[in-house]
């Protein structure tokens, strides 16, 4: 599948695309219905710290629909994973700590992540899965 982003608000990263192909090219699963690519650490946790899950939901055409990065929020034992930023391309919204923002506002801190995360993924720290966008 290739990565389309003519709809996107902003250019992507060659290599974040790269990634994105590289990890459906080596999956097994069709991605006819679109998927969802997950990265974990499963390290991670809110006493150790680590690397933030994110998902990143690809339509059947190829198109970004979200980028989700998520973390901890609350106290033990009453923590839980939350969506902490979220860029969905599909309704041109921009959620950081449960607030809306338009697409655009994310710009720069989608920048940011998106540096971040290829050299996470570069550290070889996330384990990946992939699973059909609809479920079946």
């Amino acid at each position: 599948m290739t990565i389309n982003t003519d709809t996107l608000p902003w250019q992507l990263s060659i290599r974040l695309l790269r990634i994105l192909e590289q990890e459906l090219a080596s999956s097994a699963l069709t991605p006819a219905k679109g998927v969802i690519i997950s990265f974990r650490d499963h390290d991670y946790s809110q006493e150790k710290g680590g690397f933030h899950p994110v998902e990143i939901a690809i339509a059947p055409d190829g198109r970004l629909l979200y980028v989700t990065d998520f973390a901890y929020v609350g106290r033990p034992p009453h923590e839980e994973l939350a969506k902490e930023i979220d860029f969905d391309f599909r309704l041109g919204l921009f959620q950081h700590f449960g607030r809306e923002y338009p697409i655009v506002s994310g710009r720069e801190l989608f920048r940011l992540w998106q540096r971040n995360f290829i050299t996470y993924y570069g550290m070889g720290v996330y384990s990946v899965s992939i699973e059909s966008l609809t479920g079946g």
